[in-house]
């Protein structure tokens, strides 16, 4: 079976380190095959905060299960209909940002799962999840989505932050990654991620996963500050976003070449 070959949910388990690169712009799947090629180590696509729709993303997903690299997808929002449509594409993960409550969570948790533990509904025959996998059957199809699915969930709300035990201990969430945006704007210190009160906030996200069994992550692209992290206790960094390589690529590229031009 080429679903969850990629072994995502075992690897989160060994708490290995795990460096995202994400699809905010693209719809070409030469990225995925950039960053599969380049050596990171999960693909995330993006819907929340870009205008990726429903094929590219799945597109996506089918060039990186073909060559064999893990896929995640932070959706848009927590509603039945785009948690349940993206699942059917088959992503090894699903990433849910804001999250607010312990009962966000749960709801979650249910809306992904299968009864008799959720209310995903089962396109057996008619979904990439179903129909292009070969599975003997629909009940071992719904086995292997119920054993190899990871779900994670973005710690980036005040809310969040005052209920970390709450939230982090529900059954079925695997992995919380920090956003540091909204993090820092909801704690009234908008892109201080070197102040006290915003590394002492981290250290407690970190504390309560490593209580709860939960794969702690961060947003984060920088080398120094990723092997800070590491070194901390983090475990997932979501580091590169294609827009902003390019970006990043086509100034450093500008600024050398003025520099050659002028003599500098």
């Amino acid at each position: 079976m080429r679903i969850y070959a990629t072994s995502l949910k075992q690897r989160v388990r060994q708490k290995d380190i795990l460096i995202f690169g994400g699809i905010a712009d693209s719809r070409s799947g030469a990225v995925v095959e950039m960053y599969h090629q380049t050596g990171y180590d999960v693909l995330l696509i993006d819907r929340e905060h870009t205008a990726l729709n429903s094929e590219t993303v799945l597109e996506h997903i089918r060039m990186a299960r073909a060559l064999g690299l893990p896929c995640a997808v932070r959706v848009a929002d927590t509603s039945y209909h785009e948690l349940n449509r993206t699942l059917d594409q088959a992503p090894d993960a699903v990433f849910v940002p804001r999250i607010r409550s312990r009962e966000e969570a749960e709801e979650i948790v249910r809306t992904v799962s299968y009864p008799p533990k959720g209310i995903r509904g089962l396109g057996a025959s008619t979904s990439p999840a179903g129909k292009y996998m070969g599975w003997g059957s629909p009940a071992e199809m719904v086995e292997a989505v119920g054993k190899n699915l990871v779900v994670g969930i973005q710690i980036e709300t005040a809310e969040a932050l005052a209920d970390l035990d709450g939230i982090l201990s529900v059954p079925g969430i695997d992995i919380a990654v920090v956003g540091n945006d909204d993090l820092s704007l909801g704690m009234g210190i908008l892109g201080q991620l070197d102040s006290p009160r915003y590394i002492e906030a981290v250290y407690r996200i970190i504390a309560a996963c490593d209580r709860h069994g939960v794969l702690p992550g961060i947003a984060c692209g920088d080398p120094a500050r990723m092997r800070f992290w590491k070194e901390e206790g983090m475990r997932a960094f979501w580091a590169a976003t294609d827009i902003c390589l390019m970006w990043s690529a086509a100034q450093a590229q500008m600024e050398a070449i003025r520099a050659a031009l002028t003599g500098e």
